[in-house]
């Protein structure tokens, strides 16, 4: 059965979820799916090297208007397709009760955290997600929330994201010191990574506070922020303010992506909960990512991201610091790596983790 995915996030825009999507739908035949997603930079070569159709709406992005159903309507007629998945629940997956065929829905987690507990939005996302022939969750978190918002049980397959093992993999010593001559790196410098999008629910601000005051017993502590994002101009306030050893790196190709992870000795990512727990963290890929890596990983206690990760006590910079203040930091990182990358490459390889329990769906 032929479906179509309808989305505003797909390579090469770079992201978690641009990257979740990418490792579910490559490995489905070309031949049984097409793609409708938003514009960005640099598309035209990427879509013309996949052996699948990729077809790019004018409007910057996806939303849940008439013009919108015709124009799924339109399309899935056009490439035979006989069912619709859409991805997020919300608010593009508002279309699904108006379309012409059956739809399915994508959940990652922070597009079904906020919704779900406002009365007004949790009845529009119950009523998608009660109208969906499946949904695919990205993760136990985001699975129970759709539930929650939903009032019952969902027809609902659960995929742990998982990550590449070819591509992201512990690099070698001369790797290692190729990788940090290419982004500018001393060999002796002791990195903390953190790759994300620019949000306040990622905490950065938390992992600058404490490189900030670490900075004056480790001297080369650096710490590598890779991503955009509507906090970038508060966070480098932030830095300057401190005097804290930050380097801003913007957004990161994507074949610099692995390279970035494995020269660095620790991946932090704090994220936490906002507003009263309305906004959490879905699982942060981030963290399968730099495990496969070798990379130690340290984030907040928010949603999802407990579960692939080492998590301190409390979201705040003292807690964060309270062993990496110690003379045994660095080794204590090197020790927990090995065993990081190897949960990562066996528990959540693709296509082992997942390649996967979500196919029979998607193909039908």
């Amino acid at each position: 059965m032929k479906h179509l995915l309808v989305t505003n996030d797909f390579p090469p825009k770079i992201g978690g979820i641009q990257s979740l999507l990418w490792e579910w739908w490559r490995r489905l035949p070309p031949e049984s799916f097409a793609v409708l997603t938003s514009p960005y930079e640099g598309t035209s070569e990427f879509d013309a090297a996949q052996p699948f159709l990729i077809e790019r709406t004018r409007e910057p992005v996806l939303l849940p208007h008439p013009f919108m159903v015709r124009r799924i309507n339109e399309m899935a007629k056009r490439v035979g397709a006989e069912r619709v998945v859409l991805d997020p629940a919300v608010p593009l997956g508002i279309v699904g009760p108006w379309l012409e065929l059956p739809y399915d829905v994508v959940l990652h987690g922070a597009e079904v955290t906020v919704p779900g507990r406002l009365p007004a939005s949790k009845q529009v996302l119950g009523r998608v997600l009660r109208g969906a022939r499946h949904v695919i969750a990205a993760g136990g978190y985001p699975a129970a929330e759709a539930e929650h918002a939903a009032g019952r049980t969902l027809p609902m397959t659960v995929v742990p994201p998982g990550v590449d093992i070819e591509r992201f993999r512990p690099l070698t010593p001369d790797e290692r010191r190729s990788a940090r001559a290419h982004f500018g790196f001393a060999d002796d410098a002791e990195i903390v990574v953190g790759i994300s999008r620019l949000v306040p629910r990622k905490g950065f601000d938390t992992v600058i506070r404490a490189v900030a005051a670490l900075a004056p017993f480790r001297p080369r502590l650096v710490l590598a922020i890779a991503g955009a994002g509507r906090d970038r101009e508060r966070l480098e306030k932030l830095a300057t303010e401190l005097s804290a050893p930050v380097r801003f790196m913007g957004r990161v190709s994507h074949d610099d992506l692995p390279l970035l992870y494995g020269c660095a000795d620790v991946s932090a990512m704090m994220c936490r909960n906002r507003w009263a727990g309305l906004e959490q963290e879905g699982f942060g890929i981030v963290f399968v990512e730099a495990a496969a890596c070798g990379v130690p990983q340290i984030a907040g206690r928010s949603g999802g991201a407990a579960s692939c990760s080492r998590v301190p006590p409390r979201c705040k910079a003292s807690s964060w610091t309270w062993r990496c203040s110690r003379s045994a930091w660095p080794r204590f990182f090197w020790a927990t790596g090995p065993r990081f990358s190897a949960v990562a490459r066996t528990r959540c390889r693709w296509p082992n983790c997942s390649s996967f329990s979500a196919r029979p769906y998607l193909l039908g």
